[in-house]
């Protein structure tokens, strides 16, 4: 049972690098998730340099500068007010896509909170792996591409 269980997370491991839908973890699959993983992936986010400038804002608050803890402060602030006007510019796209594309509101249940949460991941630690390139999304508004079109590429 062990070792079956130990497959298993190296099938799932290997699809969520890979891109291979078939042996996706439950909260990967579906097509509003897959929509809403291309929909970040497509665009430049904000929140891809969140992490990053959060650690180095604490690094600098606990530097005994006061002048340097008060910029941190502000910078850190106004990165924040710019991460949610983007996350939420992002989001309204999305729902709208996914209105269009996915009907049936259960399978839309969840797929918001699961585009914030990729959003603020840098692109190359995401997984799974993005299989959309930048520019993706304005193609998509455009009416380049079609969102249920949009398959992982399997690979062998």
């Amino acid at each position: 049972m062990r070792e079956e269980r130990l497959k298993e997370r190296e099938r799932v491991a290997t699809a969520l690098k890979t891109g291979d839908e078939r042996h996706y973890p439950a909260r990967d699959q579906g097509k509003a998730r897959r929509i809403a993983r291309n929909w970040i992936d497509g665009r430049r986010n904000v929140g891809e340099i969140f992490w990053p400038l959060v650690i180095t804002a604490l690094v600098l608050l606990v530097v005994p500068v006061p002048r340097l803890q008060q910029m941190s402060t502000v910078l850190l602030l106004g990165f924040y007010a710019f991460v949610v006007t983007d996350t939420a510019w992002s989001l309204f796209g999305l729902r709208r896509v996914l209105h269009e594309y996915v009907p049936d509101s259960g399978e839309r249940r969840g797929a918001l909170p699961y585009a914030f949460g990729r959003s603020l991941q840098s692109r190359k630690r995401r997984r799974p792996s993005p299989i959309v390139e930048r520019g993706w999304t304005k193609q998509l508004r455009l009416g380049e591409v079609k969102a249920d079109q949009t398959k992982a590429p399997q690979r062998d």
